[in-house]
């Protein structure tokens, strides 16, 4: 015990001191079950979910994106459609600085089925200030036991029992390696939470935490665990209320303004009060089936690095048994 504990990060001296009830599902990695962690940073998991879901807009089908609005982006948007498949979940998207002002733009936090078309749908999170009020309680503790500030914010509601996410880790492409995953749950009521090993050799796949977990409850892992793991949220045959979770990380690409609107003119995604700015490139440059190519293309070449990331953690993990410090 004593050894693993010399190992694990500071993140287990942060859980420990916030004084929580907390579970460690997965033996040797930085994996997290803070119990009551919404509320110890004063937001309340149930009224919080229900204010996003109520106060701002949601778009669906073909509705237009307004820039760097507080706003939901519905499954069935064509935007965050997977290989044009609705997907069963509904997300909002923030970063720390308003992409409109900040002279880099917007954050870009890259996973499988990512699209430009979707990235003018993050704000900044002064959007909604009683959100940038919790991100940055919650992100002085972090810094405060050597983590660094999370920056880039995801809202996920599950409507009810049929929607959920498969078992996946996040893709370290754009994340910083240093970055805490930090899922917060939110809603009317808690949803299984699973976490699978995704270490390699006879136990890939095996499940290591399967259990609900409520609202107010938070699971944080390390980036390292996020690669020896997989989460998911599945879905569940008894009906349930809605659900959901702020998932917070340290994102460090960014895409300029300029760049994105050049991405999307690209694709035929123009502002309104861009028509007058078209040019010959964006009229006859290349084919959608072209721009799929290459963002399918793009999409090969960070699986490919997340998979050389994954087999050099497996490698590190082999190196510390040998060792004897597993």
């Amino acid at each position: 015990m004593c050894a693993t504990r010399a190992r694990t990060s500071n993140l287990r001296d942060a859980v420990e001191g916030l004084g929580l009830a907390f579970d460690t599902p997965v033996e040797g990695e930085d994996v997290y079950v803070i119990h009551g962690f919404a509320q110890h940073f004063a937001l309340d998991p149930k009224a919080s979910m229900h204010r996003l879901r109520d106060e701002y807009p949601h778009r669906s089908g073909e509705d237009e994106i307004p820039w760097g609005e507080a706003q939901w982006v519905d499954g069935d948007h064509v935007a965050l459609r997977y290989r044009g498949n609705v997907l069963t979940r509904t997300k909002m998207w923030f970063q720390e600085s308003d992409p409109m002002e900040n002279v880099k733009g917007f954050l870009k936090y890259f996973y499988t089925g990512w699209q430009y078309k979707v990235m003018p749908a993050t704000a900044g999170v002064e959007k909604v200030p009683w959100l940038a009020e919790f991100t940055n309680r919650v992100n002085n503790w972090l810094v405060g036991f050597g983590q660094p500030w999370t920056n880039h914010h995801i809202v996920t509601m599950y409507e009810k029992e049929d929607c959920g996410i498969g078992m996946h880790y996040d893709k370290p492409k754009s994340i910083d390696p240093n970055s805490v995953i930090l899922v917060i749950k939110t809603g009317d009521c808690g949803r299984p939470f699973r976490i699978t090993d995704n270490r390699g050799g006879a136990d890939q796949d095996k499940e290591l935490f399967n259990a609900v977990v409520a609202p107010g409850d938070a699971v944080l892992m390390s980036m390292k665990a996020n690669l020896a793991t997989k989460h998911g949220v599945p879905i569940v045959t008894q009906p349930t209320g809605m659900s959901g979770s702020i998932v917070m990380r340290t994102i460090n690409e960014w895409v300029s303004r300029e760049q994105l609107q050049k991405e999307l003119r690209r694709r035929g995604v123009v502002r309104p009060r861009d028509e007058q700015e078209i040019t010959a490139d964006d009229l006859f440059g290349p084919s959608d089936e072209e721009l799929n190519e290459e963002d399918a293309e793009e999409a090969r070449r960070a699986e490919a690095e997340t998979e050389s990331e994954h087999r050099a953690h497996l490698r590190e993990l082999a190196e510390l048994h040998d060792a004897g410090e597993l």
